[in-house]
């Protein structure tokens, strides 16, 4: 029969009976004219998926169903199809996402590793749902987020398994942290790997099997003395909060200087000293909202001053200071299917000063940060966004003020500027009014599931406004580069290579990180 002369039904019954005889791309072919003469028509689309996923490509059978149930939002068969393809995907938000309008998939059994060995009632309250019932997507959202919580899986995978009958066995199956680490080579990485920088990072997780977890940072370097320790566990063994208790001893000199590299002149000079004793709780009812309150009670010492051109007597007053802290993040955008999420955050810390005079003041923080994977399976490739800015009200204490630049104590990295020099801070803008957006783009290299590499271009932008005219630069500040980052384990080194486009400078770092 001439394509001509055949309609759209003819189409579709030709496109059919060459599926049925497996000539797929006949099939195909059949179905795409049929689909142009009919393009309301969600058979099409419904059955081209049927043709891709005989053929096991996956990512483009769910692409169809999207675009059938585009034109029928609320066909039982269509949903049915989506969840189960994205099911052998691997992608389980996106599944229970068209699962739940048809009220499935319906949990029978929760399974956890044998070897866990975290106590079993703590992992069954970090679950947010049971046995005999529906898993919902907000149900698994929670559970990630408690067990996220916890501290204690730097990987792991809450898996369904379907049954004969319809129905599923949820299981989690993890790599645990345990004592100094989850292995003995992950955990000599994860405490000596800081010891080419004068710094160890002591850590015991897992305490009585009850998710406490002690972490610690000593450093030895004379110009930045640091002692850290933080211990935390969940409330009265409930997941979805989480105490802390936090000590930081500090004994630091800082040279102010416009760079790290090249001729730069001392623009000021001080001696901190700092101890601080801070608790916080935090809340992880929801996979979409935490939240975290709490206190911290300090005391600085400011010598060894040369004020200069960047530092004035108000920023060096030094005493005893209370402080409040809150913190809210909140999912404002979660598409599952598209493997991409964007969580907004908020922060406040107010705070009072026993100086002289005495004085309060408030740190406001706001973020953004995007993920998002752009295949539709697997991570070979992986793209960041992370947008941060922040205002102070009131006069800050110099060792207060934000700074942008790669630093082993500052997660606000511009990464074209390292905030040391011979040693010693200061040579990154400091300021108390900021903006920094962080762009990244990864391609995962290798992995064997020990080991791993990704790497890739990176894009940093940020601004900073300062109380003293040699604190910060006035003009926009702008880097680019690459990062590489290697995991053994869920332990890893960042390697960062940045250059700043205002200077010229070329800025090279390394540091430990507990998991990426």
């Amino acid at each position: 029969m001439a394509h001509d002369s055949r309609s759209g039904d003819d189409d579709f019954e030709f496109g059919m009976a060459l599926g049925h005889l497996q000539r797929w791309d006949e099939a195909r072919t059949a179905l795409m004219e049929g689909r142009h003469a009919c393009p309301q028509q969600k058979r099409f689309d419904v059955e081209l998926a049927g043709i891709v996923f005989q053929q096991k490509r996956y990512a483009e059978a769910a692409a169809w169903l999207r675009r059938g149930l585009r034109l029928d939002a609320h066909d039982n068969y269509t949903l049915d199809f989506a969840g189960t393809v994205y099911y052998l995907m691997g992608n389980v938000p996106a599944a229970l996402q068209y699962w739940n309008r048809l009220q499935k998939p319906y949990v029978e059994e929760l399974r956890f590793d044998q070897n866990l060995r975290v106590e079993r009632l703590v992992v069954d309250r970090a679950f947010a749902f049971a046995p005999a019932q529906m898993l919902t997507l907000s149900e698994y959202e929670a559970t990630e987020a408690r067990l996220n919580g916890l501290g204690i899986f730097p990987t792991y995978n809450i898996g369904l398994s379907a049954q004969s009958n319809g129905k599923f066995v949820a299981g989690l199956h993890a790599v645990e942290r345990d004592g100094f680490g989850s292995g003995r080579v992950p955990a000599l990485i994860a405490v000596f790997g800081g010891v080419p920088y004068e710094t160890i990072y002591p850590s015991y997780y897992n305490v009585g099997r009850g998710a406490m977890n002690v972490e610690s940072l000593l450093r030895w370097d004379a110009q930045k003395r640091r002692a850290w320790i933080e211990v935390s566990a969940p409330l009265r063994k409930l997941p979805q909060w989480r105490w802390r208790l936090t000590t930081d001893e500090r004994d630091e000199n800082w040279i102010l200087r416009r760079s790290f590299a090249g001729a730069a002149p001392a623009l000021g000079e001080v001696h901190v000293s700092r101890e601080v004793l801070a608790g916080t709780v935090a809340g992880f009812q929801t996979g979409r909202l935490t939240w975290s309150m709490g206190g911290e009670l300090s005391h600085r010492a400011f010598s060894g001053i040369t004020l200069g051109s960047a530092l004035t007597p108000e920023l060096l007053s030094g005493g005893w200071q209370a402080k409040s802290v809150s913190t809210i993040d909140y999912r404002l955008i979660d598409v599952p299917e598209r493997r991409f999420w964007l969580v907004a955050g908020a922060s406040s810390e107010f705070a009072r000063l026993w100086s002289t005079p005495a004085r309060l003041y408030e740190k406001l923080h706001g973020s953004e940060r995007m993920h998002w994977y752009p295949q539709a399976m697997g991570d070979v490739y992986e793209v960041e966004q992370r947008v941060r800015a922040g205002k102070t009200f009131g006069s800050t204490p110099f060792d207060e003020l934000w700074m942008l630049g790669v630093e082993r104590d500052n997660d606000l990295w511009l990464r074209g500027l390292i905030g040391t020099r011979d040693g010693r801070k200061g040579s990154a803008p400091l300021g108390d009014r900021y903006f920094l957006a962080n762009n990244d783009f990864y391609r995962r290299v290798y992995d064997n599931g020990l080991f791993g590499v990704k790497a890739g271009p990176l894009l940093d932008v940020g601004r900073v406004s300062a109380p003293a005219s040699g604190l910060a630069p006035r003009n926009w500040l702008v880097s680019t580069g690459a990062e590489a980052k290697v995991t053994v384990l869920g332990t890893g080194v960042v390697l960062t290579y940045g250059r700043d486009l205002r200077t010229g400078t070329n800025a090279f770092f390394a540091t430990v990180a507990k998991q990426f």
